[in-house]
């Protein structure tokens, strides 16, 4: 079930995801052009693809954009289980997939999108899947952490304070841990606001779960691309490096000078690789 709107930003729909909760998704570029469904991050929202829907990419193909449920202009329930629960994740995926009739699109996921995309493999397998990029991404959450950055795990337990003025040093934090060089002004401004649309129970409720999905990559039967930047110290490059051995055939691309942003701090090749992937299907 979905409402559309026209909005000059593109195409504005409602998504109804897992359990009720309203999901905000955005379109760019020709309907029945191959679909990209763009999933972000941690705290973050649509927004993190600028440099994609905002680019030739959207002239060619189908491009997609979420708000994860809890996060931007979508649905946040603070109750634990709406995010613990991996079926809810994965058939938020799916309900895009049907409202919008996307025939196999290519799946992106950045950060926490990994978990995500996942989560959607582990339920609904690849059949309807035409490609993966993993985008920084991580897959595995444990306790203690592996692959995942000492400087993202303080700045994150900070954000997911209910006291304003540490969780707002936390957001800070996050942000200026994301990128290797400081983004353009109005970029890491648009940042900051886009997490602090999350509340901070959700962050925490997402900082809790325990995941391992190597099994479900090691069965991942489909084209996958790994963008990983080298100085990432959010998701670590052991982390890429991880998922490259386990899903069959994967391609690592490393990115210089670059932390855990590579589709907004080098954008170009960012776009030029993944229009790569899409055309290998």
């Amino acid at each position: 079930m979905e409402h559309m709107i026209e909005h000059e930003a593109g195409k504005v729909h409602r998504v109804l995801g897992s359990g009720g909760v309203g999901l905000h998704v955005r379109e760019w570029g020709p309907e029945h052009a191959q679909p990209i469904l763009f999933i972000h991050g941690w705290s973050a929202c649509y927004l993190a693809w600028h440099n994609q829907f905002d680019s030739a990419l959207r002239e060619k193909y189908r491009i997609v954009c979420m708000d994860l449920r809890g996060h931007g202009f979508s649905d946040k329930p603070l109750d634990p289980e709406m995010y613990q629960t991996g079926a809810h994740w994965a058939d938020d995926i799916a309900a895009v997939m049907i409202a919008l009739a996307l025939k196999r699109p290519v799946l992106v996921g950045w950060s926490y999108g990994g978990f995500v995309i996942s989560d959607y493999l582990a339920r609904h397998g690849s059949k309807n899947v035409g490609a993966v990029n993993f985008v920084g991404a991580a897959v595995i959450s444990s306790n203690p952490p592996s692959h995942i950055g000492e400087r993202f795990i303080d700045g994150a337990l900070l954000a997911a304070s209910d006291d304003p003025a540490v969780m707002i040093e936390g957001v800070r934090h996050v942000v200026h841990a994301t990128t290797y060089r400081p983004l353009p002004v109005a970029d890491t401004e648009r940042a900051l606001v886009a997490l602090g649309l999350t509340p901070p129970a959700v962050r925490a409720f997402l900082l809790m779960r325990t995941l391992d999905f190597t099994t479900t990559l090691e069965a991942l039967d489909r084209p996958c691309l790994i963008s990983q930047g080298n100085e990432d110290c959010v998701v670590l490059p052991s982390m890429a490096e991880h998922i490259a051995s386990h899903v069959p055939h994967a391609k690592l691309s490393r990115y210089a000078a670059c932390g855990h942003a590579p589709q907004q701090e080098h954008p170009d090749r960012f776009n030029n690789e993944l229009a790569a992937l899409v055309e290998s299907l």
